[in-house]
């Protein structure tokens, strides 16, 4: 009896168990088929991203310098590649492309691993574009499609302010950048990245269970990237390279007429005295506008868009470089025009005389006991030989050391030790050097005035740039120390771009200009996204009206005075050479090397200045010229100079010759 009870308790249970699956059956096979139905619909549809056009980057009167072109491209789109595809894919394309197979598999892989679009083949001819079209069921995944790619129609011009592109490395992917993205690596492309990049479109493709695509459901279409608009001039920086280029071959040919390799700085087998590099900056003096910028040798950026490995293996040492923002130069003698202004308006003259126009004996050279233990004692002028009686005004056409040391002698011994005693520091801080003046690219390095604080700092961080012999002093700065600084050598360095900066101050009437590439940032149909108007980044209040005219007049007599350091190289300028001004520099620097005998041998190098203002009478621009290992300012980058300053004030454009060698 129990026995029944029990069985058909039993019977009972998997009765009401198989009606549940049943209804739960029903549920899903009836009620709830469309929800299904549509789920795995959904599971087959792939999104694939399309890339977006990089801005265009175009000069001041609208010439394209940085362009996006469509070139038909082989795309392996790896959302759409089965797994038991990818070997017969592999060996097809590796037939198809020449790559070797394990570099086609690595495309392959990545592109599934990702579930995104990776470039086989870049730029197809017609025939090979055709094959691949047609016979898209053996190319599984393998589409012909148009893809941006970048353009630098000037190729080598302004490089170094165009920047280049490339893919993200780990630290670009650690910040969110995928690998297949590409982003600009320098100069503008890389500062303005953001803003160049487009935004993204996506095709959306139905596809089965084996990636085979079914159908094309829609595609967004990408959008451009925002334009740059300049403050560049290409033709303008056409001639400045073409000038910087003339001026280093001048250079490489006074040093050896049998000609010269600088090699690289690494290998210590070439001639290292060899002129290596130019420089240039044109700036407007009332804006800050950068017109034209470079440095020679330097490169192609569309070598980065095929990268090519034998070119680039080809560089010179430092052709991806921007010296005009990233080089560090002592600005030698060039820098006797802060120091002037500094002299003018502190009232600080040569001891001996009451005025800066009182005449003192600009000569061969100074004895400078009186400065102390530890500086250096006997100073030599350029000449080498007494120049003259010479007051400030003349000391800076025939660029006389000698006066200027004097100026600082008087100024060391009237304020050493007192707050006073940085005057010519906080001039010189005033104008623009000795921090990063802001321009809108990137790796700017600051430049160095030195003074007590800086190197009582290197002294106590044991600092390499301090010769520790210092240490056994009171003081690790000397009186010769800001001997030195007032004739820019000594720890004093600047970029290009600072001096242009800190002359337009000089010669504007004291504003410090923020210097600026870019103009505009406008969309593809030309609404403005981002203006850039000129920026003030300091105005020097105590720069009297007199100082200017009087420092614009003897910078015109350094170019146009028979006895200026610059006037042979502008000898055959023109009928505008009046308008022209501008100081000569010459870095001496020493270097010390090993031999292979392991004696320790001392070189001294010089590097070549020349800053040019124009017109004179009302400056609107100034021109900065630095050849590396050149020679002399007069000598070298004087000439250099001329033509840059011919095509700015319309005249003919005459070849770089020799100067007089001159400080």
């Amino acid at each position: 009896m129990k026995s029944g009870w029990r069985l058909g308790a039993v019977g009972v249970a998997f009765a009401v168990m198989f009606a549940v699956l049943t209804l739960q059956l029903w549920q899903v096979q009836v009620v709830a088929t469309d929800t299904y139905v549509r789920e795995a619909e959904n599971s087959q549809i792939k999104f694939v991203n399309t890339p977006a056009p990089r801005g265009q980057i175009v000069d001041r009167a609208g010439r394209q310098l940085a362009g996006t072109t469509t070139a038909l491209s082989a795309v392996v789109d790896g959302a759409l590649v089965p797994e038991g595809e990818v070997d017969e894919l592999v060996s097809l394309l590796a037939a198809f492309t020449g790559l070797g197979s394990a570099e086609v598999r690595e495309v392959v892989a990545d592109a599934r691993d990702r579930g995104d679009r990776r470039v086989i083949v870049r730029d197809l001819d017609e025939q090979d574009a055709i094959y691949l079209a047609e016979h898209t069921e053996d190319f599984v995944g393998v589409s012909v499609v148009p893809v941006p790619q970048r353009t630098y129609p000037y190729g080598n011009l302004a490089s170094g302010v165009l920047g280049y592109i490339g893919r993200p490395d780990a630290t670009d992917i650690e910040a969110g950048a995928r690998p297949t993205d590409i982003l600009g690596k320098a100069g503008l492309e890389k500062q303005y990245d953001v803003l160049l990049q487009g935004e993204e479109g996506a095709i959306k493709y139905q596809v089965d269970a084996y990636r085979a695509v079914l159908d094309v459901l829609g595609e967004d279409f990408p959008d451009a990237g925002n334009q740059l608009i300049l403050e560049l001039d290409i033709d303008l920086q056409e001639v400045l390279e073409n000038a910087l280029r003339d001026g280093l071959e001048l250079a490489r040919n006074q040093y050896n007429e049998d000609g010269c390799d600088p090699g690289s700085e690494d290998e210590g087998t070439e001639d290292k005295g060899c002129p290596v590099r130019a420089v240039g900056v044109v700036q407007n003096v009332n804006t800050g506008a950068i017109l034209a910028m470079g440095s020679v040798p330097n490169f192609d950026p569309g070598l980065f868009v095929n990268f090519d490995k034998e070119v680039f293996d080809a560089l010179p040492d430092g052709a991806l470089t921007n010296f005009a923002v990233q080089g560090q130069y002592a600005p030698a003698s060039t820098f006797k025009a802060l120091t002037y202004v500094m002299a003018m308006e502190e009232g600080i003259s040569p001891e001996g005389v009451d005025s800066v126009e009182d005449e003192i004996l600009c000569a061969g050279q100074l004895a400078a006991a009186a400065l102390g233990e530890g500086s250096q004692q006997v100073f030599q002028n350029w000449t080498r030989a007494d120049d003259g009686q010479q007051d400030i005004h003349t000391a800076l056409v025939r660029s006389c050391n000698t006066y200027f040391w004097e100026l600082t002698l008087s100024l060391w011994n009237q304020y050493k030790g007192t707050e006073q005693e940085n005057l010519l520091q906080d001039w010189a801080r005033l104008a623009g050097f000795d921090e990063e003046t802001g321009i809108d690219l990137p790796f700017e390095k600051e430049g160095i005035i030195p003074d007590r604080a800086l190197f009582t700092r290197w002294a106590d961080e044991g600092d390499p740039r301090l010769d520790p012999s210092r240490l056994e002093f009171l003081s690790p700065w000397f009186g010769g120390d800001l001997f030195q600084a007032a004739v820019g050598q000594g720890s004093v360095l600047a970029t290009p771009v600072q001096l242009a900066t800190a002359y337009a101050a000089l010669v504007n009437g004291g504003t410090v200009w923020q210097p600026r590439v870019v103009a505009e940032v406008r969309t593809e149909d030309g609404s403005i996204v981002q203006s850039m108007p000129p920026t003030v980044l300091n105005q020097i209040d105590d720069l009297s009206a007199s100082t200017v005219r009087a420092l614009r007049n003897d910078l015109q007599q350094v170019v146009n005075n028979a006895r200026g350091t610059a006037h042979s190289a502008f000898a055959d300028f023109g009928p505008e050479l009046a308008q022209v001004g501008g100081k000569t520099g010459t870095a001496e620097i020493i270097k010390r090397r090993v031999d292979e005998d392991g004696n320790v041998i001392q070189e001294s190098v010089t590097t070549a200045l020349f800053v040019g203002v124009a017109p004179i009478d009302d400056p609107e621009w100034v021109v900065v010229v630095i050849v590396e290992r050149g020679g002399s300012g007069g000598g070298i980058a004087a000439p250099t100079a001329k033509p840059i300053l011919q095509f700015l004030l319309d005249q003919p454009i005459t070849e770089v010759q020799a100067g007089v060698e001159a400080d």
